[in-house]
């Protein structure tokens, strides 16, 4: 990367601390999935306090009678064992989802770790909070607002389709920078980490696309396809 930062180094390690910056975020935020995740795979269960509450697509609540209500109402109307077998049915797919999306966490954790030895090879110092790395945090504040705290599967994949929008963007740009500047071996590095993203925000939307025609075309659920990710060997 030193031809990259031939001409300006300390605004390459900004853009690096922003990316790092977003990396870290991501980690946390894949985190939070996958616990969600694992909840719902495990089905409803009641919370440690005693609170009733619902697990599932539809997520859970702290409210007693709420919980109850909406089970009540997913309950009426459908025949025999109907809603027995969609939770069942959630709970297998979302434990399917499980392995490829801790993938993804992999992956955004190698990218921030190969991002910290970048700086520190550029003589910079990764735990130090650049001034666009500064504003990233500032930026995802809001995604992470609704991962942290928004206990509705789909919400969540809605959010991180989000960041990976922006993910992608940021080691796109940072590609074409390694490609202007001539720095080949850089832009195959970032190269790489970029299709890994670009695999992450297929696999992220396809998963929305399923809740989202279960939700609005009662369409069966399905795992999302293998092949939209492919975890990092290297």
């Amino acid at each position: 990367m030193d031809r990259l930062a031939g001409k300006n180094k300390d605004k390459v390690i900004d853009l690096l601390a922003e990316r790092l910056s977003f990396e870290r975020a991501s980690v946390k935020l894949y985190d939070r999935v996958l616990h969600r995740m694992e909840e719902a795979a495990r089905g409803r269960p009641r919370s440690s306090d005693g609170d009733y509450t619902t697990y599932g697509l539809s997520g859970y609540r702290s409210d007693a009678t709420r919980g109850m209500h909406d089970d009540i109402r997913r309950e009426v109307g459908r025949p025999g064992h109907q809603g027995e077998r969609q939770a069942h049915e959630e709970e297998r797919v979302v434990a399917e989802m499980l392995p490829h999306v801790r993938g993804l966490r992999d992956q955004e954790k190698e990218h921030q770790t190969w991002l910290e030895q970048c700086i520190r090879n550029l003589g910079g110092d990764p735990k130090r909070t650049t001034e666009m790395a500064k504003l990233t945090e500032q930026e995802v504040k809001g995604i992470e607002a609704v991962i942290m705290k928004d206990p509705v599967l789909p919400h969540l994949f809605h959010a991180l389709l989000a960041a990976e929008h922006v993910d992608s963007a940021g080691w796109d740009l940072l590609v074409e920078l390694a490609d202007a500047a001539g720095d080949v071996d850089a832009k195959r590095e970032l190269e790489r980490r970029l299709h890994e993203e670009e695999q992450h925000l297929a696999f992220v939307r396809e998963a929305l696309r399923i809740f989202s025609a279960h939700a609005v075309l009662n369409q069966d659920l399905q795992t999302p396809a293998q092949g939209q990710m492919h975890p990092s060997t290297s």
